[in-house]
């Protein structure tokens, strides 16, 4: 990537305009940031609690709280003076959209 251009999350299946994945995209570019480390720890999360060895898994996060069960994820506005309403995604399309996320951070430092 060239200096000073942001990344937008993109992953297969991905609608824009929904109101979940414009969530989801959302909750990566704020609060996953570009921060490969700290995705993958997510991502260990997310696949902890998806695969049962985990019930559930929820933290705040810079503008999002993403609380994470097997088959549901709640990403909830951090500050309520933003207006957001509460969104719940299926886990696993979070995940899926998580690890292109991871992929796309891959390419831009490879």
């Amino acid at each position: 990537m060239a200096g000073g251009e942001m990344m937008v999350p993109d992953w297969p299946g991905r609608i824009v305009g929904d109101e979940g994945h414009d969530r989801i995209a959302a909750c990566l570019v704020m609060d996953i940031q570009n921060a490969p480390e700290w995705a993958q720890i997510v991502l260990d999360r997310v696949d902890a609690v998806i695969n049962g060895d985990e019930g559930h898994w929820e933290m705040a996060m810079n503008a999002y709280i993403l609380k994470v069960d097997p088959a549901i994820c709640e990403i909830t506005p951090a500050y309520e003076e933003q207006g957001e309403e509460i969104v719940w995604v299926p886990s696993s399309e979070f995940r899926a959209a998580l690890v292109a996320w991871i992929k796309q951070m891959d390419k831009s430092t490879g």
